[in-house]
């Protein structure tokens, strides 16, 4: 046992060697194990306590000996590692770490690349089903199949009601959305029936779903549906296509003369670290200067080598650009999370921020990035964010200013669609509307069933992993 957990100290050390600091021996636990031969999947059920240990923002709740072949795989020994840190109520902190054995964290979030049919779903109330949103230069945008499209079959089931999909666990839905072909019977909003295949295929993800700019009263409010915060930096820090595409974006708004902004991260479950600290500089008033943005936290052995230093230095405002916003406007969900999260936080010391959305935010204010064990990704909880006042124990996530039901029936930009209206009700009178909550449960006959539904939508809105990611060369963080 002594002479494998020292190899794998040496393997660790030698892929640490590019930071700096790090003269003092690493503090590694000991395994607990029975003596026999040992498998792929032992050898990474193993690694992944080792390093997990290591990199864990919570590493001294976790034990300094554990026995990692009571576990069937690598992916249950990090789900019980995940309930060791609790908060105050009892509640596991870590509801986030993972691996990642196919690599689409990278592909997606530093790529910019997905694999799939291109569109989710959302329920409306209790038995219709919708789609919330379609993945331009995907199969399902390819097809014709828009937001606000309601969904009347899957691969031929057309009990789609919430009391259906619960009796198997939602078993068979998850199932549909993550096959490889996938037949839907969809109605138009002008009523009009169609019938659609799909077929899993790759495209590049284009994170900017919609935007336009509005009239409010005697303001100028720009708005955009930003999906996915993928990388505006690739890994040899070039820029890519999205830091491009937000830098025109941005630029059409400053020579509009936009006043407030409104900023749709209603299914936003996150992305690139990088690319939420540019999000904040582009959207940051010019008063911010080169001032503190934010801070992270890790564990004391990274400080110790010199991590907080090296890898994870305060991050320091620096504008690009020159638009000028009196105000924004985050429109939110459960969903809304991570790296969405940051950009929140970090810009509300800074300028008038509003949240219009269902409920809270997801809860996520920490982050990690990919360490490679046998063609493996581990993604371990190993850093928290502060903004410039010192707040980041955001773990129950957000509250709204306003709360106000996702339109699933109205696409993208619609000034029509309830949380835009809202946010364009503010811009032009300075209030919210007295009436929105109210309004809202009569309109979508949410009244009775209205806990079930919002569960589901939840869980559907966190279907995928939820991150806040570094990619830099030297570690590669997510949020």
């Amino acid at each position: 046992m002594k002479q494998f957990t020292v190899k794998l100290l040496v393997v660790g050390l030698l892929a640490l060697q590019f930071l700096a600091g790090c003269q003092r021996d690493s503090v590694m636990p000991e395994l607990e194990r029975p003596s026999r031969g040992d498998t792929d999947e032992d050898l990474l059920k193993d690694s992944v306590y080792i390093y997990t240990y290591f990199f864990y923002l919570w590493q001294d709740e976790l034990p300094n000996q554990f026995p990692t072949r009571n576990y069937n795989s690598a992916d249950a020994v990090l789900e019980a590692l995940k309930t060791y840190a609790r908060n105050d109520k009892g509640d596991p902190y870590d509801r986030f770490s993972f691996l990642d054995r196919t690599g689409t964290v990278d592909a997606e979030v530093q790529q910019g690349l997905s694999g799939s049919f291109g569109f989710d779903v959302r329920y409306q109330n209790d038995t219709d089903l919708y789609v919330k949103k379609v993945d331009l230069q995907s199969p399902a945008y390819a097809a014709g199949i828009r937001r606000g499209w309601k969904v009347l079959a899957i691969n031929g089931n057309s009990n789609l009601s919430l009391a259906s999909v619960e009796q198997d666990n939602y078993a068979f839905l998850y199932g549909a959305l993550d096959g490889s072909v996938i037949d839907l019977k969809l109605q138009k909003p002008d009523g009009e029936s169609v019938t659609v295949s799909l077929r899993r295929q790759n495209y590049q993800i284009q994170p900017i779903l919609a935007h336009r700019i509005y009239t409010a009263g005697t303001k100028k409010v720009g708005y955009f549906a930003f999906d996915i915060f993928v990388s505006t930096l690739d890994l040899n820090n070039a820029s890519t296509y999205v830091k491009t595409q937000l830098d025109q974006l941005m630029a059409q708004f400053e020579t509009a003369g936009v006043d407030e902004l409104i900023v749709d991260l209603r299914y936003n479950g996150g992305g690139a670290v990088v690319t939420a600290d540019y999000l904040a500089n582009l959207l940051a008033p010019p008063t911010v200067g080169n001032g503190l943005m934010y801070s992270y936290k890790l564990n004391d052995e990274l400080v110790e080598d010199g991590w907080q230093k090296d890898v994870f230095p305060t991050q320091y405002f620096d504008k690009p650009n020159g638009l000028q916003l009196d105000r924004i406007y985050f429109l939110v969900t459960e969903g809304t999370a991570s790296a969405s999260e940051l950009l929140i936080n970090t810009l509300e010391p800074h300028i008038d921020v509003k949240l219009i959305g269902e409920n809270r935010t997801y809860g996520k204010p920490v982050g990690y990035f990919a360490w490679d064990i046998m063609n493996v990704d581990l993604y371990a909880v190993s850093f928290q964010t502060f903004n410039s006042e010192g707040y980041g124990d955001y773990f129950s996530g957000f509250p709204v200013d306003r709360v106000v039901y996702d339109d699933l029936t109205r696409d993208f930009g619609d000034p029509k669609e309830a949380m835009i209206a809202e946010a364009l009700h503010y811009a032009e009178t300075g209030n919210f509307t007295a009436t929105a909550r109210s309004l809202q449960l009569k309109n979508k006959q949410v009244a009775t069933g209205m806990a079930s539904r919002s569960e589901l939508n939840q869980a559907l809105d966190r279907h995928g992993n939820k991150g806040m990611y570094r990619f830099d060369r030297k570690a590669i963080p997510y949020n």
